[in-house]
């Protein structure tokens, strides 16, 4: 079903599309989500440290004491639980001075994994009393007036929900929009591609007009890529009609050559008075006749199918059978008759009897007296079964009798192209001939399956 599925050019692009426009969105949304996120951390960070030279400006040592204004610039280092906190520490983790802001903190901010280290910066996330904040702390050495070195470390600090909120906000919008985006593109490129496969649906159809005989050729108006094989498929055409112009007048020939001599052995023959002769010398003629016939209208299969009489194909096979059973008089041949009477062949009865012909005859050739025939109908196909008694054909073999000039048993005579000329009418109507050893019959011979695809009556 897979397989099935995907035989399409358009299945395998839609396909193709639904599969990896997914994981590029993805990728894509990916990266800009981080890539804004990062943005806004180094904007966030350029923030704090903007306000953490505020707080150096307004530091004073005093007898050994941090000493800041009880009221800052920034109004929000003055109001509680404001969002932006500061506080100074010792070397050691000893707060040393806190800001307004803070003083509700019950958790130091003071990183003792972060060495110190004069003159560095650390950015950084902590969550301080179930709060995630952004941590931006800085080393000093504070040279008071004694000239004695106090190390100190400076943090300031900014509640991380309003950036988490923008970036999941940001990241929100961006899904919304790449969804909506991919879909657009999705739909686009099924529009790009119908329009680009309208060429290949244009020769789909002329195709089909071709083998209807409703056009002689393929159009030449078609896009590059396709041109190679239309200019070819036209010249195959070209060359199959100049060779049936050939066969059609090698028929013609033929059959202008035999019917002179055939027509004075038949006045001949009438005269006498030997009517099996003059049968089998009528048959001859129709032969010819049809087969000259065939090399002018059959090109295909709805060449052949152009006739479409309704044959009861019990009547076609009686008459064979009445034929042969006085051409094969010597071997006293019981021939079983079991089609059905509701069952008819469609086509041309002229095929009909060729094919029939030619695997009767072969049975009666071949078989050990008995001969039957007899029918099947389902839904799809009519089936023509005729087996004999005779030695049976080998498996190996049984592909090969089915060829053009092969035969299985040399000894007797013949051109070998009954059964070649048979699967040739039967394939024109899109059927099938399969040879089996019929073991479990009456008969154990070999037995050939003729298959008909029904048509219905016009």
């Amino acid at each position: 079903m897979q397989g099935a599925a995907f035989n399409s050019l358009l299945a395998r692009f839609i396909g193709a599309s639904l599969l990896l426009l997914p994981v590029f969105i993805f990728v894509i949304g990916g990266l800009l989500v981080h890539a804004f996120a990062h943005s806004q951390n180094n904007a966030e960070r350029e923030k704090l440290q903007a306000q953490l030279y505020t707080i150096l400006s307004v530091t004073e040592i005093e007898n050994q004491r941090v000493v800041l204004p009880e009221a800052l610039t920034e109004p929000r280092f003055n109001n509680q639980n404001s969002g932006l906190y500061s506080i100074i520490y010792g070397i050691q983790g000893e707060e040393l001075w806190r800001s307004a802001s803070a003083s509700l903190l019950s958790q130091s901010l003071f990183d003792p994994s972060n060495p110190f280290f004069v003159g560095t910066h650390s950015f950084s996330q902590a969550n301080i009393d179930n709060i995630t904040l952004n941590r931006l702390s800085h080393d000093i050495e504070w040279i008071s007036e004694d000239g004695t070195s106090i190390p100190l470390r400076v943090i300031v600090s900014s509640d991380n929900s309003p950036l988490a909120a923008e970036i999941n906000s940001y990241r929100n919008r961006l899904w919304q929009w790449l969804s909506a985006m991919g879909v657009l593109l999705v739909a686009v490129q099924m529009a790009i591609m119908l329009w680009g496969l309208q060429p290949l649906k244009r020769l789909s159809i002329q195709l089909r007009d071709l083998q209807q005989s409703k056009i002689q050729g393929l159009d030449k108006n078609y896009p590059k890529e396709i041109q190679p094989v239309t200019e070819s498929f036209n010249a195959i055409l070209i060359q199959e009609k100049q060779q049936r112009e050939r066969y059609r007048n090698t028929m013609s020939d033929l059959a202008h050559s035999l019917k002179t001599p055939l027509a004075l052995i038949q006045s001949q023959i009438n005269q006498q008075q030997m009517p099996i002769i003059s049968e089998q010398l009528d048959r001859i003629n129709q032969i010819i006749s049809h087969q000259l016939n065939r090399a002018v209208i059959r090109v295909n299969r709805h060449a052949s199918l152009a006739h479409t009489d309704k044959i009861s194909v019990k009547a076609t096979a009686t008459r064979l059978i009445k034929i042969l059973d006085k051409v094969y008089t010597e071997k006293n041949i019981s021939f079983v008759n079991e089609i059905a009477k509701e069952h008819y062949f469609f086509g041309d009865e002229a095929d009909l009897l060729e094919v029939l012909g030619n695997i009767l005859d072969n049975a009666c050739k071949y078989g050990r007296g008995h001969v039957a025939i007899h029918s099947t109908l389902n839904a799809s196909y009519l089936v023509i079964s005729i087996c004999d008694n005779g030695p049976g054909i080998p498996e190996k073999q049984r592909s090969i009798v089915l060829a053009r000039g092969a035969r299985g048993d040399t000894a007797q005579a013949g051109q070998g192209i009954g059964l070649s000329v048979a699967v040739d009418i039967i394939s024109s109507y899109g059927g099938g001939l399969e040879v089996n050893n019929n073991g479990e019959g009456h008969l154990s011979g070999a037995c050939f399956s003729i298959s008909f695809p029904v048509v219905q009556s016009p």
